[in-house]
């Protein structure tokens, strides 16, 4: 995933894609909602960011 961290520490959701997935398009939805509700320390400007997610079913 690769994403927009605003100056007030909220993801910006319109900035969210894939990046990659396996298998490609299951978990993006999930995965979207997901970070788009994570909170980051706030700072000067804007940056950039990319996590990788890893879904395991039990």
């Amino acid at each position: 995933m690769a994403f927009v961290i605003r100056p007030d520490g909220n993801v910006d959701g319109s900035s969210l894609r894939v990046v990659r997935a396996e298998p490609s398009g299951v978990f993006d939805r999930a995965a979207m909602k997901a970070i788009a509700r994570w909170e980051f320390p706030a700072a000067q400007t804007a940056r950039q960011a990319r996590q990788r997610l890893e879904f395991q079913l039990r």
